[in-house]
């Protein structure tokens, strides 16, 4: 029988701080760039399909686009765990002005709830542990009841679910008062945005390349990875309850970006920046007690065979 360790703090024991120490420097350049690269992307994607409109590409368009808004609730992500700036302002504030209000989100929210989950995972204290709670999150799970589920969030009335889980709304503790002038700043932002493109008539623009990419691929995408993270992962102590998936450039591009599938890696140690979660990987597996303690997945479509019945 092969051995196996029994929590995440018995596998931060066993590997040597030494190996992960570089890992867990966060770079202020590559957490900002990271944030222009991909509002770069979304610009001049925004232009070409503008310029060169096709209504057969346009479908392609609206995948590519919806996976950048993930990411950039990703890098949000990033910034809750301080791993975009060292500097706290700066993190946080450009988490908040160029990630999270383009997103619906408030990050300072969305702050308390994910502390939360890595705090208690897999527990009745972990408030994404308790939205999962219905029978949309019971895994495994029948193949036509997941097609229904992905076909709501498709028609964009997944947003509606995406919000409730990713606000604070489950925490058992009670979640600190948002102060007036933070709901000011924030809602003059969507003020301010809607109508700068209304004024230069450009409302169809917001429609095509934010409205619906984000109200459907973005939602599809979402909540593809976040089955993959958790979900039919059996025989393992809460804290362990988590799965890696591997995949390759096109699943990164489109459905998976910022090295969020290396989930084990990232609860292991959630102070290491995405951007080196990969390396996370390799020096986990370099231990074999390790790595037979570690959920992994070889692709996305080996996942869902875990988690979707026929």
């Amino acid at each position: 029988m092969t051995s196996t360790l029994n929590n995440a703090a018995e596998i931060r024991k066993i590997i040597s701080n030494k190996k992960v120490k570089d890992l867990h420097i966060v770079s202020d350049l590559k957490g900002i760039l990271s944030i222009l690269i991909e509002w770069t992307l979304i610009i001049t994607c925004t232009i070409l399909s503008e310029t060169y409109f096709s209504w057969y590409f346009y479908p392609i368009v609206v995948m590519f686009l919806g996976a950048r808004y993930l990411a950039l609730g990703l890098i949000m992500h990033e910034s809750v765990h301080n791993l975009v700036s060292k500097n706290s302002f700066v993190n946080d504030w450009l988490s908040e002005i160029f990630c999270s209000w383009p997103m619906l989100i408030s990050m300072r929210s969305y702050k308390i709830k994910h502390l939360a989950h890595h705090a208690w995972l897999n527990t009745d204290d972990d408030p994404d542990f308790i939205s999962k709670a219905d029978e949309n999150w019971q895994y495994p799970m029948m193949k036509y009841k997941f097609l229904r589920i992905l076909i709501t969030q498709l028609s964009g009335l997944g947003i509606f679910e995406t919000l409730k889980v990713m606000s604070s709304s489950k925490m058992k503790v009670k979640k600190p008062k948002t102060p007036l002038w933070y709901h000011l700043l924030r809602y003059s932002f969507y003020l301010t945005t809607i109508g700068l493109f209304l004024y230069f008539d450009k409302g169809l623009i917001l429609v095509l390349y934010w409205l619906v990419p984000f109200f459907t691929w973005t939602q599809i995408a979402n909540r593809l990875r976040r089955v993959a993270e958790h979900s039919a992962v059996e025989g393992k102590s809460h804290d362990l309850q988590t799965r890696t998936t591997k995949h390759g450039i096109i699943v990164r591009i489109f459905l998976s970006p910022k090295f969020i599938s290396f989930h084990n890696e990232h609860h292991i140690y959630p102070g290491i920046p995405c951007y080196n979660l990969r390396k996370a990987h390799k020096v986990l597996n370099e231990n074999e007690l390790v790595r037979n303690s570690l959920h992994v997945s070889n692709s996305y479509l080996e996942v869902y065979k875990e988690c979707i019945l026929d």
